[in-house]
This record gives C-alpha cells, sequence and structure tokens, in this order.
C-alpha cells in the first residue's frame, strides 16, 4: 500500500465485522500519523474509512496544511476556544466546516457542497434552488 511505501505510521486498525455480507467489498477503518503533506493520501479525497493525522506548530500552520490541498468538501475543527473555533473555521477553504463534530450535517435545509475541485454549488437549502433558477431583470418606463 501507499502507507508501507512512504512508511507511514499505522496507529490503530479496527476490524471488519463478521456479519458484514460476502458480496461487498469493505475496508477495515484505518488511522494514520505524519502523512506528508504531498503524499497522495493527504492531498487526494479519500472516500473511505481512512484518517491521516497530521501535527501542526500552531494556527497558521494547522491552516497552511489545511488549505495544502487543491480539494475543499469538508473540514472539522476541534477545539475547547470559542472565539478559534470561528476563526478556523473562516479561515479553512471548505465548503462546509464542522465545528467539535463531523458528519453529513443537518437535514434538507443545510446546503452541502465543496469548494476548489470538490464541486460548485450547493445541494440541499435554498442555495441549492438557485441552480434551478434564471434571475431576469425587467425594466418599465411608465408615463
Amino acid at each position: 500500500s501507499d502507507a508501507q511505501v512512504a512508511n507511514i505510521p499505522m496507529v490503530a486498525q479496527g476490524q471488519i465485522v463478521d456479519e458484514a455480507p460476502d458480496t461487498g467489498f469493505y475496508q477495515a477503518p484505518t488511522l494514520l500519523r505524519d502523512v506528508p503533506v504531498m503524499h497522495r493520501l493527504a492531498q487526494e479525497e479519500v472516500f473511505g474509512p481512512v484518517l491521516c493525522a497530521m501535527s501542526f506548530r500552531d494556527e497558521d500552520h494547522a491552516i497552511e496544511l489545511a488549505n495544502a490541498t487543491r480539494f475543499g468538501l469538508v473540514a472539522g475543527v476541534w477545539t475547547r476556544d470559542g472565539a478559534r473555533q470561528f476563526r478556523m473555521a473562516r479561515r479553512v477553504k471548505s465548503g462546509q466546516v464542522f465545528i467539535n463534530n463531523y458528519g453529513a450535517g443537518g437535514g434538507v435545509e443545510l446546503p452541502f457542497g465543496g469548494v476548489k475541485s470538490s464541486g460548485y454549488g450547493r445541494e440541499k437549502g435554498f442555495e441549492a434552488l438557485y441552480g434551478f433558477t434564471a434571475l431576469k431583470t425587467v425594466a418599465v418606463r411608465h408615463g
């Protein structure tokens, strides 16, 4: 695997449940650490149960790492500091930011979508309706 080639330490790996159907394709949840910022695991959207942990020195370095990819679908900020929560959420280039939680957020009322190479526009919510409408201006002179 790429992790072994790059000597990326595997911190933990889960298991695939015994009840999983034989006809499926499954990947055990995996936690990796010290992933180099330019490694493909840090640069590509991994749609699977893989978490790449990267240490950072300070807020600026964390933002540099988070924004050092051409993707920007979803991000997570974990901190007890209320001011830091919103400061970091504002700076990270992502279509959706979770603070102290992570996952498919909300119902149909919350817009969802990415930025950069992760997409354009929004699904769900009023923002999604704009993609199905066309604005027209009609100017009438009376008199």
